[in-house]
């Protein structure tokens, strides 16, 4: 019984409730994980990668970008999908069962 009490009491401090509720931040079903920082939330991300590539900096560590990925749904609602689709790179996602793009 103390373990579902502190899993309640645990949902009371979900960073992805909190940041909503705190206007910093907010997610779209259609693009689950990728967040939409709100103008607060935009200048707290803005600092903390400042601090973390002043640590990478310090550590000797590179920055590598990769691409970004969507649910088809998304290109689909968009029309992106009908104009663009035969040149885009997609993965078949077997956990989700979910193509992404």
């Amino acid at each position: 019984m103390e373990y579902i009490a502190r899993i309640e009491e645990a949902k009371k401090y979900d960073h992805r409730l909190l940041g909503v509720k705190q206007e910093l931040f907010f997610c779209h079903p259609l693009s689950p994980g990728s967040w939409f920082f709100l103008p607060h939330g935009g200048r707290i991300y803005n600092k903390l990668m400042e601090f973390i590539k002043a640590q990478y900096r310090e550590r000797g560590y590179h920055e590598v970008f990769s691409p970004t990925m969507y649910n088809m749904q998304l290109w689909e609602t968009s029309g992106h999908a009908a104009n663009y689709k035969e040149n885009m790179l997609y993965l078949r996602c077997g956990f989700f069962n979910k193509t992404i793009f």
